[in-house]
């Protein structure tokens, strides 16, 4: 199971001060069972993670694991372990939320051909090496239907976030990029803490369909507890 994971830091800074980094305590409660004392940290699995956008390029980025073992009665789902994914990564992509959203509102709010949507892409938002080295048309499609297929998703859900949409925007394909735009400006908190763009729409939303307490969903990307 994975649970978005706010680091505070970019994925470049937290990679470099992992070794220092504190493994986050579930004593209280296992977000799988609700056990009191029943997490235990298992160690870490290794990602690619690749943000364009501050220029990281990570082909070993550790993401923290743990173990479920049963002594609660609040089963969530049917995992044994779970991971704390970096709040700005999505679920089986490489790619930054931040930098799939705003690459294709590039596209959609400027009309633009795959092959000029690219180009644009990689004068605007590129702070790393040939941007044909991890993105390509199909990528760039497929962000695209991601996307669009969280926006149905939230259509359909029972959260706040729908009131600052609107319905319209998400059911006219011409209009999907007031959709983006708004994503792009949102903000939020957790705890004391602003965060804003992609990753605070998402969280929000994983946050208002359930949290862990439910196996909330992830907006964009699926992750492992609900892929069949």
């Amino acid at each position: 199971m994975q649970i978005p994971y706010h680091i505070k830091v970019d994925l470049q800074e937290y990679y470099e001060k992992f070794n220092e980094w504190p493994v986050p305590n579930f004593s209280d409660k296992c977000p799988i069972c609700g056990g009191i004392k029943c997490a235990r940290y298992l160690g870490c699995y290794f990602r690619t993670a690749i943000c364009p956008l501050t220029g990281a390029f990570i082909p070993d980025l550790p993401v923290l694991r743990f173990i479920c073992s049963r002594k609660g009665t609040n089963l969530v789902c049917y995992h044994v372990t779970f991971s704390l994914l970096p709040l700005m990564l999505v679920p089986y992509r490489k790619l930054s939320l931040k930098f799939m959203v705003q690459a294709i509102y590039i596209r959609l709010s400027r009309k633009l051909s795959l092959t000029n949507a690219l180009d644009a892409i990689e004068t605007e938002l590129n702070h790393l090496g040939d941007i044909a080295d991890f993105i390509n048309i199909s990528s760039v499609l497929s962000w695209e239907w991601m996307l669009k297929e969280g926006a149905m998703l939230l259509l359909w859900s029972k959260t706040d976030l729908t009131s600052v949409i609107q319905y319209e925007q998400l059911l006219d394909p011409a209009k999907f990029s007031c959709f983006l735009e708004t994503v792009i400006h949102h903000k939020t908190r957790i705890g004391n803490h602003t965060i804003r763009g992609p990753d605070a729409f998402a969280f929000e939303f994983y946050q208002q369909s359930g949290g862990t307490e439910r196996c909330a969903h992830f907006l964009f990307g699926l992750a492992s507890q609900h892929r069949l």
